[in-house]
């Protein structure tokens, strides 16, 4: 058996990230600007993006007037998130920038959780994002780790015998920051045994702490969190039981599957054929993975898990038909509040093919003027694990069908879109109304590749309350 030394400390980093919820914020609009440009020459693809993002961040169309900071900025945003961290994009052996297939999964599929956990999935020590330096050094350490697989199959073992909660600071310092466990050299079981025992010989290894030590782990506990398949509070990590599919999956996959061995980091042909091969691996889809559908809700927990930290998640609905479900019997009781004999009017149509809405409801209580006119309503729903911030330079992107788009230009004022966004703790409906009319007058942007539409804080003309429907 190796020998497991805990104070082997030793330092493997991601690219930093944003915090959860700007993370989810900028996700769809990330993506969009990906699946709009590519595939295109690299050049290509710089250019628009820039000039996107310059738009999209600082309200400049000329990515070239802005200060070197801002251009700093923008640059970060798209080679070291979009493309390292998050693996929207790569480039094939041609040169040409292409949309990854976990980018098309997101934007087909809108479920935020998911394409996070493929992230997770996928991330291993050594990679292709590291700096040339580090990869070497890392190789030369010998490092051979997949991190997050290993955490979650650690939280396994601990909730199989005796249903520990483990803290942050034991997963970062006996885990991710130990050298023998990051050459895949120590069992799941030998790394709990030795927390066990440090706890009852009362051991108390040093706090990890500050941007060096800390930021690193905390980024990969924020991808976890963003997974939906470990939850926190400010000291445990604990696994999330609504997602045991998921976990039974990382599980079985804690070996690195990329072999970055087999290409010489000592020649810059090597090291640029690592990269380009690890962009592809990174970015692409895992078949398990895309076949998950994320799941929120309430779970019986354990009585310790409920003592630290209280039952997880209030919503039990799901994705697609649930969406436009939820947003059926909202508006039945809406009209029923305003006239009960007019509810026959509010029908559900979303299997009916070719009408380019869900529902035909009434404006009621929020037309006064014309209260019995007809309300068209097409249902859009997402999911995603934090609250949207609706802030300022928020932005969100959905898809329209050609017959969606022609009923809201044919429908008018009477045309909305209600935006339905699934998270952990709670659903948030949104309703954008005359989106035509928003798009004519700038307020909004639709590109027709479908039709695209984003929108921002701006075009949001009421949101609901949801409580009652769940």
């Amino acid at each position: 058996m190796t020998q497991y030394e805990p104070t082997h400390q030793y330092r493997c980093t991601i690219i930093r990230g944003k915090s959860q919820s700007e993370m989810e914020d900028l996700l769809p609009y990330y993506a969009q600007v990906v699946h709009k440009n590519c595939p295109c020459t690299k050049e290509d693809f710089d250019v628009r993006c820039n000039n996107q993002l310059a738009a999209f961040l600082f309200r400049v169309n000329d990515f070239e007037k802005l200060p070197d900071d801002n251009k700093k900025t923008i640059r970060n945003h798209i080679t070291e998130v979009m493309g390292k961290l998050l693996g929207l994009y790569y480039t094939d052996e041609e040169g040409y920038v292409c949309e990854s297939s976990s980018c098309i999964h997101l934007c087909n599929n809108h479920d935020f959780p998911t394409f996070f956990k493929n992230i997770c999935f996928n991330l291993q020590f050594p990679n292709g994002a590291a700096s040339t330096k580090f990869i070497k050094q890392y190789m030369d350490d010998n490092i051979n780790f997949r991190p997050l697989c290993y955490v979650v199959s650690l939280l396994q073992y601990a909730r199989n015998n005796g249903n520990v909660l483990l803290t942050k600071q034991e997963i970062g310092y006996y885990v991710l920051n130990n050298l023998e466990v990051l050459q895949g050299k120590v069992s799941e079981k030998d790394v709990y045994d030795r927390i066990i025992l440090d706890r009852l010989n009362e051991i108390k290894r040093p706090s990890l702490s500050g941007s060096r030590d800390w930021q690193h782990i905390k980024e990969m506990f924020n991808l976890l969190n963003l997974a939906n398949v470990a939850l926190t509070d400010n000291t445990y990590i604990w696994l999330n039981k609504n997602e045991e599919q998921a976990i039974e999956i990382f599980c079985k996959n804690t070996t690195p599957t990329f072999n970055i061995y087999k290409y010489n980091a000592d020649t810059t042909e090597g090291v640029k054929e690592l990269k380009d091969a690890w962009q592809r691996y990174y970015s692409s889809m895992n078949t398990d993975i895309a076949n998950l559908e994320t799941q929120f809700g309430k779970t019986e927990s354990d009585k310790e898990q409920v003592r630290q930290r209280g039952a997880v998640g209030l919503s039990t609905v799901e994705l697609g038909d649930q969406g436009e479900a939820l947003v059926y019997q909202m508006e039945k009781e809406r009209v029923r509040q305003f006239k009960e004999r007019l509810v026959n009017k509010v029908l559900f149509l979303g299997k009916t093919k070719g009408l380019g809405y869900d529902i035909s409801s009434l404006e009621a209580d929020e037309n006064p003027t014309h209260p019995e006119f007809a309300r068209y309503i097409e249902v859009k729903s997402t999911k995603r694990v934090t609250k949207p911030s609706f802030a300022e330079n928020w932005s969100d992107t959905l898809n329209l069908t050609t017959k969606e788009w022609v009923a809201a230009e044919q429908y008018g004022a009477y045309y909305n879109i209600y935006r339905v966004y699934f998270t952990r703790d709670e659903v948030l409906v949104v309703r954008v109304k005359d989106p035509f009319k928003l798009s004519q007058d700038g307020v909004i942007d639709v590109f027709p590749t479908i039709y695209q539409m984003d929108f921002g804080k701006d075009a949001i003309v009421k949101q609901y309350k949801t409580e009652g429907y769940i």
